[in-house]
């Protein structure tokens, strides 16, 4: 069997439908391969950059692994930044790349490149992929390929990268039939819980008053079971935006997002509660904003299958009170067994209920909008209610993020797919073909005016497969998020970052039509709220469309946090006798 031959059936052993490829010289066999397999289709993108962005969505909706192929040199460095998405947001993904002929590599020559477009891409990737390597010798590929898979989805999930010298690639391996395992994660060997620890944080629980469930990505394949347990004790939950659509904007338990770009309220709520209970959630520097005021006399307990999130603190000064590092199910297991009494302990737990209740409904309010245009607020409002019961939705990043996440009101079983910690601008116009091949239904895109400019090259092939994607863009004529934090540091000096200060005015509408795509504009509410309609009776045709929203360059998104504030403290500036009322812990008014 030739060996691009073997790689392609070991594929379609996993159950992916598609791989993500982007041809090239270093690259002809192994795409071949992938496209004369019956149970296989290759997805021409325009962009290794994209390739890797759309394996990555396809993994999030799909469940399995995410495959590109990139030929060497640039091919291979253009994956980098969709790998790096992958590492942070823990997808697993494989990443196969061409290379030079075996002979042609520089090697011991002490030379930069010897073969043309050789590129040491195994050494560059190393640092944001759980395994990387290249061939050496083309039968190495039967041991090579479970074992890179295997290190993509064990433990904590990440991205993967295959080498493969172009004349490996022709190899003809003496093999008869496919030795193929399907990787079971359940046969992983679970670290165990410490039962003293655990025992330790039972009896300290059960003497809280103001519990909080924090819930993370690391949750996702727990997040019914999760929501049942809070549901029983009676604990409501924050969550991180990956989260987003594992329960009803409105249930009454679900509190929604946290952190730097959240709502006010919540964080006043996270702030004074006494017992935080974090699962699978890092706790990055977002969601606690300044570290030594996070949660400041509350206890912690920490569930998260990567050791060193937890162990991070010791060094930062951060106690966390209870540390289990151990996966959510493992977690799950010993915490169901003390259900029943913490069951009877929290169901008198009305007066922290009501407490929350009442700071959620004073300060969780959507801010005023007194520019002209589209009201950005309202638009997400409006979108969010067209959305479907199962909707997709891939978010960039910039100020369409927050203003999704955050105002958007989510159903139980949507997903909202973003780079959430690389965030990389472009990602969500390749992510969202990603899904859409995927889930084989509508999605929608949505997208600023800055990161469509990244990736606007897919228009075509999302035009070129007729798949139904509805693009928002969001145009303010710049980078608002970026303009923000130039009004803290430098003036408001925005070069570069505005229209009239470096960047191009573009029509947005016009261009798609160019790759020929539907598209209208919508210069105000009236036309805004009139286009929303027709989506609710989905009278639009079948195929992408791109529908280009004109918000005011002065618009500014809030609340934020500002560089060196507690979370409570938000911008703009509450007064801080209103705020100090809220607070059930004494208020820190420095920063203010």
């Amino acid at each position: 069997m030739k060996l691009t031959d073997y790689i392609a059936s070991y594929l379609a052993q996993l159950d992916i439908k598609h791989v993500f490829v982007l041809q090239g010289g270093a690259a002809l066999h192994l795409i071949d391969s992938i496209e004369k397999h019956p149970s296989l289709s290759a997805i021409a993108m325009q962009h290794e950059q994209s390739c890797a962005m759309a394996a990555d969505s396809y993994a999030k909706t799909h469940h399995v692994l995410g495959v590109t192929i990139a030929t060497s040199g640039p091919g291979a460095t253009n994956l980098l930044t969709g790998i790096a998405s992958s590492y942070f947001d823990s997808v697993a993904t494989l990443h196969i790349t061409g290379n030079v002929a075996s002979f042609r590599q520089s090697h011991k020559l002490g030379v930069r490149q010897y073969g043309f477009q050789e590129t040491d891409i195994v050494s560059m990737a190393k640092p944001i992929t759980k395994y990387a390597i290249q061939l050496k010798r083309p039968n190495d590929i039967i041991t090579v390929l479970p074992e890179a898979i295997k290190a993509a989805l064990s433990g904590r999930p990440g991205p993967v990268l295959i080498d493969i010298p172009d004349d490996f690639q022709r190899e003809i391996l003496d093999i008869k039939k496919i030795p193929f395992e399907a990787f079971n994660q359940s046969t992983v060997n679970h670290k165990v819980i410490q039962e003293n620890i655990f025992n330790n944080f039972i009896v300290s629980l059960k003497q809280a008053k103001k519990p909080l469930f924090i819930l993370g990505a690391g949750c996702h394949n727990s997040a019914e079971r999760l929501i049942s347990l809070a549901t029983k004790l009676k604990i409501p939950f924050l969550s991180t935006w990956p989260l987003k659509g594992i329960a009803n904007h409105d249930d009454e338990l679900n509190l929604g997002n946290f952190g730097t770009h959240s709502l006010r309220g919540n964080n006043i709520v996270l702030q004074n509660c006494d017992f935080i209970i974090s699962i699978g959630c890092r706790l990055d520097s977002k969601a606690t904003a300044k570290l030594d005021t996070f949660a400041r006399e509350a206890k912690i307990a920490m569930v998260d299958i990567d050791h060193n999130e937890i162990e991070k603190f010791a060094q930062l000064g951060k106690v966390i009170n209870y540390q289990f590092p151990v996966s959510v199910q493992v977690f799950l297991d010993a915490f169901s067994l003390h259900c029943e009494d913490l069951i009877e302990i929290f169901k008198n737990n009305d007066v922290w209920l009501n407490y929350i209740t009442d700071v959620t409904q004073e300060f969780n309010y959507i801010p005023e909008y007194n520019y002209g245009g589209v009201n950005p607020y309202l638009a997400v409002e409006l979108f969010s209610g067209a959305f479907c019961d199962d909707q997709n939705i891939c978010v960039d990043t910039g100020t369409c993020l927050p203003l999704t996440l955050v105002y958007g009101k989510e159903k139980k079983g949507q997903q909202y797919i973003s780079s959430y910690n690389n965030t990389p601008m472009g990602y969500a116009l390749p992510a969202s073909i990603g899904v859409a091949l995927a889930k084989e239904k509508e999605v929608f895109c949505i997208v600023g005016d800055g990161g469509l400019q990244m990736n606007i090259q897919e228009l075509s092939t999302l035009n070129h497969l007729k798949l139904p994607v509805i693009i928002i863009v969001f145009n303010n004529s710049g980078h608002c998020m970026i303009k923000q934090t130039q009004d803290d540091w430098l003036d408001s000096n925005y070069f570069s970052a505005d229209c009239n200060n470096g960047l191009p005015h573009i029509n947005f509408s016009e261009v798609a039509k160019a790759y020929g795509i539907d598209s209208e504009k919508v210069e105000n509410n009236e036309q805004l709220k009139l286009l929303v309609e027709r989506l609710h009776l989905r009278m639009d045709q079948e195929g992408p469309k791109l529908i280009e929203l004109v918000i005011n360059p002065n618009f500014r998104y809030e609340p934020i946090i500002k560089y060196g504030n507690p979370l409570e403290n938000m911008s703009p500036e509450l007064a801080y006798i209103k705020q100090k009322k809220a607070m059930l812990i004494p208020s820190l008014k420095e920063n203010l």
